[in-house]
């Protein structure tokens, strides 16, 4: 099996070949545009075909490829999008509901409040082979890593849009961008002045509500959200049967006395300000938080009757300046505080600063570069209050990261762009470790209108301290007695490698039509997992330890229609994954190897919308060391939205899972059991801006 100095090497000649091909091409092509004008007159042309892609449509603008705006046409690794209208329209209340629409994102609902959610899979409740931010900033837990999408200080309405990035980010933003980067980006207080309101209810009495506040005085701009959340638990929605994934623990762990407690109980807030200081500089700052309340699960066994309280701070302060030879950048601090108690695993209050820098200048005409770092500093402080809870071995921690970027984008023809991104990261608990991608963007006509792209790229991830340092001390084995050290830690792991191979196209098929064909190959070694073992009593134990590699590959072809009568999309992705070792741990889900899915939208008379969401997802293929799978799922989500008093006001009725009454009991990594949840659901919303 080749390395990934292997995959480098030979992308690089490969790309080198493919670059003197390109601009010898482009050579040629000029030469022939020149013979042709000689001998023809200028003339007009009004199809579409003969327009630029700026006339032909709105191209959306990303910023997750290389962190800075791009046409979405222009980038240099896959990202489908999320916008504020698809938020909008479909009703949900949650980030992991929405998510699950996009290509090549798997999403399992574990209960009411727990997903797993990751790009082309590797995904479980806590793992961090996905990255996830806000506005580019660090959104993950510093603990357990992972995204924490239900405990974010961020109302749906504020969204402006998701940006899924499929494939190794980490030349970009760094460590445990591994399978891919789910960024959200929220709406600028200039873009939503006034006073909204907005309130949703469904049949099982969940509610959701939503009010902001946003105003512009002179150079000062602001917006301030405030929201809560009621989710009821699946034994109150008249579901939540409990299963048993492992039959022989049954009886030692009160599996009989189980009742679903997955309700929740959120109340967030959010708010920005921009201070316009010149027309070159901004400064722009903001606070959320976040306290939520929900009921626990068992987990390894142990299932407390206790209640999970979380507390979460953000809060950030950025410095941009625009100079007057054209280049830009930006210096800011962004900071993440929780507090916790879970009884499952104990008390944990944690403290993540970061200072970060971004540069980007022309190093000559057609020639682009970004450079930056970053320093974040952790302080974790995990305890316990009872035996039967996690003991961090070491405890408190003190950690740090850094890290530094260079991103070089190069139009070498007027059809052909080489981009380049490096990446080097300093994890004090591990080793300095890098992350790159090489990427080649050729244009077929000269119009742009349709590019081809071809790309290398290289990631890792560090294991974060429940990897290294957990240790479950106790699980109960019946009669009263427990089984010590069920969990035992390592402080020597490696850090997870990933190099990947990929070709994608996108083209602008006709006026408003859209079409993206991303295919890929990727390679993983060093994947942690869990060694089982026994000691000279019998007992068993589970060592996280690099076991082994794996191999994915697949691709994800979306088709899209939009006008100003509505909008249709298409998307399949196919996305397979064989590990090395047939029974080999990988603390997560595998991904679903067929997903597709439609979204329909029409704009209607006398203010009506109507909005279907359709999907359907294979059988997702649980641990190999654990076996069994969750079983192939079709959804439906349909809504009616009424605009009223000028559109100022809205009311919208909806259902979800149309198709299913209830949705099975899925078997995450750490748990024994799982519970059926409640699948569909009828739902109203009135929203009302002035």
């Amino acid at each position: 099996m080749p390395t990934c100095k292997e995959f480098i090497w030979r992308f690089v000649f490969v790309l080198t070949i493919f670059s003197v091909f390109g601009i010898c091409t482009e050579v040629f092509a000029e030469q022939q545009k020149s013979n042709e004008a000689a001998e023809q007159e200028p003339n007009e042309q009004d199809d579409f075909l003969e327009m630029s892609l700026e006339e032909l449509m709105d191209v959306p603008v990303v910023v997750s490829a290389s962190r800075q705006e791009q046409k979405i046409t222009e980038i240099s690794v896959p990202i489908s999008v999320v916008t504020a209208k698809d938020i909008h329209y479909s009703g949900m209340t949650n980030i992991p509901e929405i998510l699950q629409f996009v290509p090549g994102v798997d999403v399992l609902k574990i209960d009411r409040y727990s997903y797993a959610v990751g790009v082309r899979g590797l995904h479980g409740v806590v793992t961090d082979r996905t990255l996830s931010l806000v506005n580019g900033r660090q959104a993950d837990s510093p603990s357990f890593g992972g995204p924490e999408f239900l405990k974010l200080p961020i109302l749906l309405e504020d969204i402006e849009r998701i940006e899924v990035t499929r494939g190794p980010g980490g030349a970009a933003w760094g460590a445990n961008a591994f399978t891919g980067v789910i960024n959200i980006i929220t709406k600028k207080p200039e873009d939503v002045l006034g006073y909204f309101g907005s309130t949703t209810i469904n049949e099982f009495g969940d509610s959701y509500t939503h009010l902001r506040w946003a105003e512009k005085q002179g150079e000062w701009c602001w917006r301030v959200s405030v929201g809560y959340e009621d989710v009821k638990s699946s034994d109150d929605a008249g579901t939540g049967s409990y299963q048993s994934f492992s039959p022989a623990l049954t009886g030692a762990i009160g599996f009989n006395n189980y009742s679903a407690r997955d309700f929740s109980r959120n109340v967030r807030f959010d708010s920005e300000a921009v201070r316009h200081i010149t027309e070159m500089t901004d400064f722009s700052f903001g606070f959320g938080y976040t306290q939520a309340e929900s009921g626990t699960y068992e987990q390894v066994g142990y299932f407390p009757r206790g209640n999970m309280q979380s507390k979460q701070y953000r809060g950030f302060a950025k410095l941009e300046h625009k100079f007057e030879n054209g280049s830009s950048g930006y210096i800011q601090w962004f900071g993440n505080f929780s507090d916790i108690y879970w009884p499952n695993i104990g008390i944990s209050t944690t403290s993540e600063n970061d200072i970060e820098a971004q540069y980007n200048f022309s190093l000559a005409e057609n020639h682009e570069v970004s450079v930056g770092g970053n320093f974040r500093w952790i302080y974790i402080d995990p305890s316990r209050n009872n035996v039967q809870q996690a003991l961090f071995v070491g405890e408190p921690f003190n950690e740090y990261w850094a890290g530094l970027f260079l991103i070089d984008r190069w139009q070498a023809t007027d059809r052909l762009t080489i981009e380049s991104q490096i990446r080097g990261d300093r994890y004090s608990e591990t080793r300095i470790d890098w992350s790159g991608r090489l990427t080649a963007l050729y244009a077929l006509d000269a119009k742009k209108n349709h590019i081809f792209r071809v790309s290398t790229a290289r990631a890792f991830r560090a294991p974060l301290v429940a990897q290294r340092k957990y240790t479950a001390t106790q699980i109960p084995v019946g009669g009263g007695l427990y089984a010590i050290n069920a969990h035992l830690p390592d402080d020597k792991l490696h850090n997870e490698e990933t190099c990947s191979i990929e070709a994608g196209y996108t083209g602008i098929l006709a006026k408003g039509v859209t079409l993206r064909a991303d295919t890929y190959y990727q390679r993983f070694s060093n994947l942690i997992g869990y060694r089982l073992t026994t000691d000279i009593f019998g007992l068993a134990h589970y060592v996280p330890d690099n076991i082994d590699g794996a191999d994915s590959w697949g691709g994800e072809l979306e088709l899209k229609f939009e006008n100003e009568k509505g909008m249709f999309s298409f998307w399949y992705a196919y996305n397979d994954f064989a590990a090395d070792m047939e029974t080999q741990s990988l603390r997560a889900n595998l991904p679903a190897e067929h997903k597709a899915g439609l979204t329909g939208r029409l704009f209607l008379a006398k203010g009506l919308t109507f909005n279907a969401n359709y999907k359907f997802t294979d059988s997702t293929v649980r641990d190999p060391s654990q076996g069994g799978s969750a079983g192939s799922s079709n959804r439906l989500d349909l809504t009616i939205a009424k605009a009223f008093a000028d559109g100022k006001g809205e009311l919208m009725f909806g259902v979800s899972d149309l198709l299913n009454k209830t949705t099975e009991a899925i078997h995450d990594f750490s748990r024994v059991t799982g519970h059926e949840t409640p699948g569909r659901m009828f739902f109203t919303r009135v929203q009302y801006k002035f």
